[in-house]
C-alpha cells in the first residue's frame, strides 16, 4: 500500500500502570544507622524512564503518535457503587507520582478528560470511527479485553479483542467484579466458575447474554438494580458514552 494511504499509527498508552510502576521502582530505602531509615527517589530518573519506555513503546510498535491516557481527580464509578477504589483511599502513592503526571501532561501528550479513568479515555478512543488512524491500546490490564480494540500488552505484538469477545470479556467481569477495584461481583464466583457459567453463550449479542448474566445474579439472591450496578462499573467506556463538553456519561443499559 502506498504511504499515501497508509494509517496513521496512534499507541493510546496506559499513563496510570506506566508512572505508578516508574515511580514506585524508583524508591529506594537507606539505612543511615541507629535505626533512622529515608525513603528517596530521584525525579530526573523517573522522568528519563518515562522518556525511554514511551520511546521504546513507539520503536516497538511502528508508531507514528501517541498519548499517554490518566486518570482524572473525579470517577464517575464512584457515584454509581460508592465502594469503588474506596479501598485504596489509606494507601500511599509513590512520591514521585504527581510529578510525573505533570510532566506528561507537559511533554508527553497527556490525556485526562472530567469524571473518567484512563481507561475510559483508551476505550473511547479505540472504539471511535476513524479514516486515517490506527489506534493500538497499550496496557497490561485485563480490563482492556472487555474493549473490541487493538490490543498491545506486552509492548511487541498486537491483538485484536472482536466485538463479541469484548462483550463476552465484559459479562466475565461482571460476574466476578474486581476486589482490587472494590466492586465484588457475586460472592464466590471467580473467572473459571464464571466461565463455566455462561461459555455455552460466547456467540450471542450482548443483549442476550446480559439476561443469561442477570438470572444466574438473581438465582444467586442479588436484586437487578445490584446486577446492573455492579455491569456499570465493570464497564470500560466506549465512543458514544461520553460527552467531553460537559463530562456527562451515558450510563451502560441495554
Amino acid at each position: 500500500m502506498s504511504d499515501k494511504y497508509k494509517k496513521k499509527r496512534v499507541l493510546l498508552i496506559d499513563g496510570d500502570i506506566l508512572l505508578y510502576k516508574i515511580a514506585l521502582n524508583n524508591e529506594i530505602d537507606t539505612h543511615w544507622g541507629d535505626g533512622l531509615w529515608t525513603l528517596h527517589c530521584d525525579e530526573k530518573v523517573c522522568k528519563a524512564d518515562v522518556d525511554a519506555v514511551i520511546d521504546d513503546l513507539g520503536s516497538s510498535l511502528s508508531a507514528d503518535d501517541y498519548v499517554v491516557t490518566l486518570t482524572d481527580a473525579n470517577n464517575f464509578r464512584k457515584d454509581v457503587l460508592p465502594s469503588y477504589k474506596s479501598n485504596r483511599r489509606e494507601k500511599r502513592k509513590p512520591m514521585v507520582l504527581k510529578a510525573l503526571r505533570e510532566y506528561v501532561m507537559e511533554k508527553h501528550n497527556g490525556v485526562s478528560w472530567k469524571n473518567l479513568e484512563a481507561d475510559d479515555v483508551m476505550g473511547i478512543m479505540a472504539t471511535e470511527p476513524s479514516l486515517n488512524e490506527e489506534r493500538i491500546v497499550v496496557s497490561i490490564d485485563k480490563d482492556l479485553r472487555t474493549v473490541p480494540c487493538n490490543l498491545s500488552q506486552d509492548g511487541q505484538t498486537i491483538e485484536q479483542i472482536p466485538q463479541r469477545l469484548a462483550d463476552y470479556q465484559f459479562m466475565i467481569q461482571t460476574l466476578t467484579g474486581d476486589k482490587v477495584d472494590g466492586y465484588d461481583g457475586i460472592d464466590g464466583v471467580g473467572v473459571v466458575t464464571a466461565n463455566k457459567l455462561i461459555q455455552k453463550y460466547t456467540n450471542v449479542k450482548l443483549k442476550d447474554l446480559w439476561k443469561v448474566v442477570k438470572g444466574i445474579y438473581k438465582d444467586k439472591g442479588y436484586s437487578v438494580k445490584e446486577a446492573l450496578a455492579q455491569a456499570r462499573v465493570a464497564h470500560i467506556l466506549r465512543h458514544g458514552e461520553y460527552n467531553k463538553k460537559t463530562g456527562k456519561v451515558k450510563l451502560w443499559t441495554i
